[in-house]
């Protein structure tokens, strides 16, 4: 539905963006990842209108709108700001853009309160100026805008950020939830890694304007194919050569020693899986616990490095500061990569 074909964005000479190929299927959840200054954000406004590609095209259902008026694109858009009018309620606001097309005053009722519940907005709200609701609230008004016009796409360009970490969990599963009922094609912007696994169907990690990774998110954050997603994306620990040299001496595997082996905190374990489970053991002392409620993080001494490993505290484990500890990894959870 839309594609990206080796767009590049510069400003005079700073290339912000450059060899990015994309391909968003209809009614896919499609997130863009990265740090700040990656060119996530970029990628989002060539897609608007807001930015022209010095490279590349941009197409829609096979139209090339490269070079299409923002109001012509027939796109939805939500910023990090809201971008509501502050004079005006809310219900004024879900209604502005119909207001704009002449639609008759029956039709702009029925879909301004049908937005409205979609969003979980009540009658009561609807009447509110804009100012007086909560970052939420707001954020929310500024989705049913979006939508208003029934747009086949919608854009979001870190809609979360500005909320505390509690809300942005609870609208995070509104807005999947909003995209699967409107059944409409969304791209997402946002530097949170957790935001883009639990949200998306598809995301590309950016780095320094340039993609590094497309897939789902279990093939960016088990299959990460650079060392750069490896790191952006989750917790992992670098293996010391010495840790790497026992695996491959248990376990007949031939991890090059001279690359940067990578494992996640979680793919270490402190029982085997089964009993044909390939894991190879080490042993590891407890130096530190942090907990987090459900979890907790244990760092351990294997071999003269620091490794770290998530338990979940279900009450069952006694681990204590010192103790010696059994771990497991199995060498299909090491991501290698070539030092640079």
């Amino acid at each position: 539905m839309i594609k990206l074909e080796n767009i590049q964005v510069k400003y005079g000479d700073f290339v912000a963006i450059d060899h990015v190929n994309i391909e968003v299927e209809e009614g896919e959840f499609f997130t863009l990842l990265g740090p700040s200054g990656c060119g996530k954000s970029t990628t989002l406004r060539a897609i608007a209108g807001f930015s022209i590609p010095s490279k590349g095209r941009i197409l829609i259902d096979d139209e090339d709108i490269t070079y299409t008026p923002i109001e012509d694109r027939k796109l939805g858009m939500v910023f990090q700001s809201y971008a509501l009018f502050p004079t005006m309620n809310v219900y004024d606001n879900i209604a502005f853009g119909l207001k704009v097309e002449k639609k008759d005053k029956e039709f702009i009722d029925q879909r301004v309160k049908e937005l409205a519940k979609l969003v979980n907005l009540n009658d009561e709200q609807l009447y509110k100026n804009v100012s007086a609701l909560s970052g939420g609230q707001q954020q929310r008004v500024a989705i049913a805008r979006a939508l208003a016009l029934s747009p086949d796409i919608v854009l979001f360009d870190e809609p979360l950020s500005n909320l505390d970490a509690k809300l942005r969990k609870s609208l995070r599963k509104e807005i999947k939830r909003i995209q699967r009922e409107a059944g409409m094609t969304a791209i997402y912007v946002t530097h949170d890694q957790e935001e883009a696994l639990v949200m998306s169907d598809h995301i590309a990690v950016f780095n320094d304007g340039y993609i590094e990774q497309i897939g789902t998110p279990d093939e960016i954050y088990n299959h990460s194919r650079s060392e750069f997603v490896c790191n952006f994306i989750g917790d992992a620990n670098l293996l010391s050569e010495d840790i790497v040299k026992e695996v491959n001496k248990i376990s007949g595997s031939m991890i090059k020693l001279e690359n940067n082996n990578y494992i996640r905190y979680e793919k270490i374990k402190t029982r085997k899986r089964s009993e044909d489970d390939p894991s190879v053991k080490v042993v590891g002392i407890v130096k530190d616990r942090q907990f987090f409620g459900v979890n907790a993080v244990y760092d351990y001494d294997v071999m003269g490095t620091i490794v770290k490993s998530v338990e979940k505290e279900d009450g069952n484990k006694n681990i204590r500061i010192g103790e010696e500890i059994d771990l497991y990894i199995d060498p299909k959870d090491i991501l290698s990569y070539e030092g640079q």
